[in-house]
């Protein structure tokens, strides 16, 4: 089996994820579109495809034209019904190409670990705990999509997980570990500084808590 991982930043790869796809038998392709990268291969040959995290608007595609490629791979993916997997800008794409309003959050931007509460039920999130602690970085939100079904919300935003027929849209970054959150707190200490965040309030790390119910979401969305 075939797993597609669309990348906007190295550094902001699949993290947790990566060994859990290929403990369930996946070889995994990243398709690095900032820097011109295409996919190489049919569409139809993977059996799921994620969209992941990056500094750029879901809205920006004049600024960012790869967006634009991205959105007609997402689209076909919801047609062919392939399971699509988005996680905080791939979530706000996501949610974007459902027709979904995407924009700059009115409540400030949500960085660090904070906890989303569940208020919604589905198959895909049976069992999930009533709360969970996940790290956020992102300052967009967006509407939920019609038909879509809301799981998570945070204190500030209310849309950070939901699920649209085979696809789920995480606002949160459930696939983080304890390199990734070093990394990213170096490579936007700039970002921190402006939002008054010291990087050792990143460096609680709490991403393992998170490989449990990330495989159950992987299995029940694939089927497995």
């Amino acid at each position: 089996m075939k797993a597609l991982a669309i990348r906007h930043v190295r550094i902001e790869h699949l993290g947790l994820l990566e060994p859990i796809l290929k403990g369930l038998g996946f070889d995994v392709d990243y398709v690095d579109t900032a820097e011109g990268m295409l996919l190489s291969r049919p569409l139809e040959d993977y059996s799921l495809v994620m969209v992941l995290g990056g500094y750029m608007g879901a809205y920006e595609e004049a600024k960012y034209p790869f967006l634009s490629y991205e959105y007609k791979v997402m689209e076909k993916a919801l047609k062919e019904g392939i399971p699509l997997l988005g996680i905080c800008l791939g979530a706000q794409m996501l949610a974007k190409v459902l027709g979904a309003r995407v924009y700059k959050g009115e409540r400030g931007k949500e960085i660090g670990w904070m906890e989303v509460y569940k208020v919604g039920d589905h198959e895909y999130f049976k069992d999930f705990p009533q709360s969970l602690m996940v790290f956020q970085w992102h300052g967009d939100t967006f509407d939920l999509p019609q038909g879509a079904i809301r799981l998570y919300s945070s204190k500030k935003y209310e849309n950070q997980a939901f699920v649209f027929q085979r696809a789920v849209g995480l606002q949160f970054h459930i696939e983080v570990d304890k390199n990734m959150v070093k990394e990213w707190a170096e490579a936007y200490k700039d970002e921190l500084s402006q939002e008054g965040i010291e990087a050792s309030q990143l460096l609680a790390y709490e991403g393992e808590s998170h490989r449990d119910p990330l495989q159950k979401l992987i299995k029940r969305l694939l089927n497995l």
